[in-house]
């Protein structure tokens, strides 16, 4: 396990391979290295790890979360419905974006740099001295990660017929010259490379268990996704049957899925590898999405920069009597929500409150001086509606019959979450309360928490999230628990880039398109049994119904894995559910404490990202993007 990333480690730090380290290190517009970088076998597997390395951090971070280091894949959730990021996004989603905008030229450069890494593997390999069946093997991943790179290429920038460059062969920065290939073309390319690779007798079925690498199974995953986009969905469902066939099938256990242990797991096809070095090789996803307290053996003091939409929370519905479910609404638990609503939504903060009393006895002065303080911010009408012992227990209920995966992928009001103490010594219980948030401590008698904030079972402490001013829900996927982790921001948990619960659900998806409602329920409640809620007929009884519905079981399975963004962007519905009042970024709605965030939707050019406006001034033979004043 992670054999890759710790080939990487050993490039870095041998000074005898300057060769290697360079090919670890070329910008989209450098010089890319000659053949004789694969001269012989070690040079070969370690240009290829090269390629790998190009997976990751494909996200630039400023304006994201408040650091300047590139990030994973679970930051394009900030882009999508079912996140969102702290900070205002250099203007993203403002009328303020233009082609100079630091996430399409740094986007670009990403997907290009991966490119031209592949393209050197690809061209020098088969020189090599080495057996034939290796290289062709080797070729073989290098061409599926090509054809990934050009995916996202082309639906970010290629859409509605534009393409982008195509590349297919080492370049120096003068001979990047080339003007945008048609978007066939470029989706010609993209499936002649999987093709290839499933031919190739030498690429394995699946890669369980082992060295995580690219696989057959994987070609065919993306081959599928390709002809979803392309909408030749009889193509689509014949590749996501072959995944399967490749050995790949969902893991038993939702919740563990995304755990150390389980990463190369049967469900994984394509993985991003990290692994607990304090060198740069780990994950930061604790870091910016966890609570406060949810550090790690060296140091708690996560960020909690990115969220979770209220939006998303919203869709994970309700299990009635065990055997049916039906859609979340607040006012099934609490009546006068839509009164309190209609106010104005931040009036709905009265239903978030704690509670002021416990079992009869307030809590300490110092939160019920906060307490006041809040409620003397509202409406009348809507002040009146708090209750000092019940509040509580009635968001508790709003959330306890739900669709058991909002409890693993989200902490919600008044949840509990295992963080640690102030010196990362010892694990204990939290629980997320507005305002003020507080320590857990249950005595051997069942007790209630101490009230007297001087005793180590303090009901309350400060600064359990970023998040708690404006009570924004938490991730809780990939977030280590107590202290399972070593480092904050160097954990060792893969982020999955396409698993088999993705393929089931986009080929529900194809099967929905094709009309074949039936097989498209099948597919879902393949997904849904893991967890143990029902998947309901009614949901299919049409093909508008069920296109709704599968894609916001995509939204409900998917969240934190940076898939929904792009989903989005390729259905056209990111103006619906992304710039939306509804889908306000803290639980009771409105822009209060928002950093200034605001979305604003310019048109629908944005569901075709500008070509970079440096790319444009460099390359006289690229277009600019139609609909982008540049």
């Amino acid at each position: 396990m992670k054999k890759i990333l710790k080939s990487v480690i050993a490039i870095g730090i041998a000074s005898s391979l300057s060769s290697c380290t360079k090919i670890l290190d070329l910008a989209p517009n450098d010089k890319i290295s000659s053949g004789t970088m694969w001269s012989t076998e070690t040079l070969v597997d370690q240009g290829v790890i090269g390629v790998y390395y190009s997976l990751q951090r494909p996200v630039r971070s400023d304006g994201i979360v408040g650091t300047s280091a590139n990030i994973g894949y679970y930051a394009y959730e900030a882009f999508g419905m079912t996140g969102q990021g702290e900070y205002n996004l250099n203007n993203l989603f403002s009328s303020a974006v233009n082609p100079s905008n630091s996430y399409f030229s740094f986007q670009w450069k990403w997907l290009y740099d991966g490119v031209h890494r592949a393209n050197d593997a690809i061209v020098h390999i088969p020189g090599a001295t080495m057996a034939q069946e290796k290289k062709n093997k080797l070729v073989a991943e290098c061409k599926v990660l090509r054809a990934f790179f050009y995916m996202r290429l082309n639906e970010l920038y290629g859409r509605n017929g534009l393409g982008v460059p195509i590349y297919t062969e080492p370049i120096s920065p003068a001979e990047g010259n080339k003007g945008q290939s048609s978007e066939e073309d470029v989706w010609a390319l993209i499936i002649k490379d999987l093709t290839d690779a499933i031919n190739e007798s030498a690429l394995p079925n699946n890669q369980i268990q082992g060295e995580g690498r690219v696989s057959k199974g994987a070609a065919y995953a993306l081959r599928g996704r390709a002809y979803l986009m392309t909408k030749k969905y009889d193509q689509a469902v014949a590749d996501f049957a072959k995944v399967g066939e490749s050995g790949y099938k969902l893991f038993s256990n939702y919740k563990q899925l995304f755990k150390v242990a389980n990463e190369r797991c049967e469900e994984m096809i394509l993985s991003v590898q990290y692994i607990e070095e304090p060198s740069g090789y780990g994950s930061a996803v604790q870091k910016y999405t966890a609570a406060f307290q949810q550090g790690a053996k060296d140091s708690r003091g996560c960020w909690t920069d990115l969220q979770v939409t209220p939006a998303l929370v919203n869709l994970y519905e309700e299990i009635i009597d065990g055997t049916t479910v039906r859609p979340f609404s607040w006012s099934d638990y609490i009546p006068e929500w839509n009164t309190v609503n209609a106010l104005g939504a931040p009036n709905r903060k009265v239903f978030f409150i704690r509670d002021q009393k416990v079992n009869g006895n307030d809590v300490h002065p110092t939160v019920t001086t906060v307490i006041n303080t809040e409620l003397n911010k509202l409406n009348s009408t809507a002040r009146v509606l708090y209750l000092p012992e019940g509040n509580e227990a009635r968001l508790k209920a709003a959330y306890a019959n739900r669709d058991p995966r909002l409890a693993y992928n989200v902490v919600t009001p008044y949840a509990s979450f295992q963080g640690v103490n102030s010196n990362s010594t010892a694990a204990g219980m939290y629980t997320y309360r507005f305002p003020v948030t507080g320590k857990y401590y249950v005595d051997q008698s069942g007790a209630e928490p101490n009230l007297n904030s001087s005793l180590p079972g303090s009901y309350y402490t400060s600064g359990s999230a970023n998040a708690q001013a404006e009570f924004k829900y938490i991730h809780r996927k990939f977030v280590g628990e107590g202290l399972e982790y070593a480092r904050r921001e160097q954990n060792p948990v893969d982020e999955p880039i396409i698993r088999y619960a993705d393929v089931l659900l986009m080929w529900a998806e194809a099967l929905v398109e094709m009309n074949d409602l039936p097989g498209a329920m099948a597919k879902v409640k393949q997904v849904r049994d893991r967890v143990g809620i029902p998947t309901m007929a009614s949901s299919f009884s049409d093909q508008t119904k069920a296109r709704n519905y599968v894609r916001d079981e995509r939204r409900r399975e998917l969240i934190g894995e940076g898939v929904n963004f792009f989903d989005e962007m390729r259905w056209k519905t990111l103006k619906e559910t992304k710039f939306n009042e509804k889908f306000a970024q803290h639980v009771w709605g409105g822009t209060e404490n928002t950093g200034g965030t605001t979305y604003e939707w310019i048109g629908d050019q944005w569901y075709t990202w500008p070509v970079p406006k440096s790319e444009i001034e460099l390359n006289k033979n690229l277009k600019p993007t139609p609909g982008w004043v540049y």
